[in-house]
């Protein structure tokens, strides 16, 4: 196990420093303080999704970035294999994290379009395999999935992922089951937004899991409210 991690290690710090010496093609950056950047690169044989807090001031960068970052790695190493999922490169530094860069564009690209229910039972079957991995989504978003043009489906971003882990005490195992709820309910939403229909009646969601996430949501907008922007 020692020499699998360290190799690991050894590829993320190799490719920590040709992402240094390359220029990103792309970057989006972070829509508040809170949010990472997220940089693209097409380097010869790779193309890399870098999401970053370097560009933060210290405070954020020593604590929320120090966090999210850790706490995503942990969740792409516990969801490790899943199909769809973009694939984990390493974490690079306390502030960084890399993955491919899928070749896809996110469902909010086709807003005011109708898709083909069937990508929607793929990404519950994605939801499910992450679910068995002890991952918990957390804020599943249609700007976090991905769809190709050849119709293959992605998933990007676990920084909300709330895993599981390997000696869960009760509180950590109800909460899990709770997030794992608000993904079902998120994701009925978002059949619902793209196939037409209503989200309520779409399978899988119980009476629970509806109240579970208007608690979520209503906290959402509030914390939304507070930094004065409109609710997503």
């Amino acid at each position: 196990m020692v020499d699998i991690i360290s190799q690991a290690d050894r590829e993320a710090a190799l490719l920590g420093k040709r992402l240094v010496e390359a220029e990103p093609v792309r970057r989006i950056v972070g829509r508040n303080v809170s949010k990472a950047d997220v940089l693209f690169f097409d380097l010869d044989d790779l193309r890399v999704a870098l999401k970053t807090y370097s560009n933060r001031n210290a405070l954020v960068r020593h604590t929320v970035g120090r966090w999210f970052i850790r706490r995503e790695t942990a969740a792409y190493e516990a969801a490790n294999g899943v199909g769809g999922l973009a694939p984990f490169l390493g974490r690079l530094g306390p502030y960084a994290l890399a993955t491919w860069w899928m070749d896809a564009e996110p469902l909010r690209a086709y807003s005011g379009d109708r898709l083909d229910p069937s990508v929607f039972d793929r990404l519950a079957v994605m939801i499910d395999e992450l679910h068995e991995r002890g991952v918990a989504v957390g804020d599943l978003h249609h700007r976090d999935v991905l769809l190709g043009a050849d119709g293959e489906l992605y998933m990007v971003d676990l920084a909300t992922a709330w895993v599981l882990g390997k000696n869960p005490g009760v509180v950590r195992k109800y909460l899990f089951a709770r997030f794992c709820e608000s993904d079902r309910v998120n994701l009925a939403r978002m059949r619902a937004r793209f196939t037409g229909g209503c989200a309520e009646t779409m399978s899988g969601v119980s009476p629970s899991a509806s109240a579970w996430h208007r608690r979520g949501r209503r906290i959402k907008g509030f914390w939304n409210r507070l930094r004065g922007k409109g609710s997503e």
